[in-house]
């Protein structure tokens, strides 16, 4: 298996996320920080066996894999759970699923035709995509984590190569 920096993981998907843009108006650098993140860029046991590089659940064409998760109980109290997880042929169809996932839930409204990735960074953890909390805070952090992964990569710059 081969093992991905943040660099190679990047390079990966960039005609991945831009392709995927142009069909989906989903921002590429909104899905390439995600992917990032979700993934630890492309090493994580879910991406290595399912291909899926954003933690969705459930089923893709009725192909899953069962895998130890962590999730977050109403006072956000972490525990641990086993649960289904998409596989993909994939990651084109992880990262097309992704959108489709964005451009169908209405929770999502807010990414649709989204131009600025600083917005759809706070949009995205406003509708409730990651369950991620600052340690010291207390505070749900991921659009912070999601900008610095934009940012610290210029991913910004994929977005006006479609825009």
């Amino acid at each position: 298996m081969m093992e991905y920096t943040p660099e190679s993981f990047l390079a990966a998907i960039k005609p991945l996320v831009l392709e995927d843009m142009r069909k989906s108006g989903i921002l590429a650098s909104l899905t390439a920080a995600q992917g990032l993140i979700e993934s630890r860029y492309g090493n994580s046991g879910l991406t290595q066996k399912a291909n899926n590089l954003f933690g969705i659940k459930g089923k893709y064409n009725g192909q899953s894999v069962k895998m130890l998760t962590t999730e977050y109980d109403s006072n956000g109290k972490a525990y641990k759970t086993m649960a289904d997880f998409r596989k993909y042929p994939s990651w084109m169809e992880s990262i097309a699923d992704h959108s489709a996932m964005f451009n169908r839930l209405k929770r999502y409204a807010n990414l649709r035709g989204c131009t600025d990735y600083k917005q759809a960074c706070k949009n995205v953890e406003a509708d409730g995509y990651a369950t991620a909390i600052d340690p010291k805070t207390g505070k749900p952090n991921y659009a912070n984590t999601l900008l610095n992964a934009i940012e610290t990569h210029k991913l910004y710059k994929w977005d006006q190569e479609v825009l």
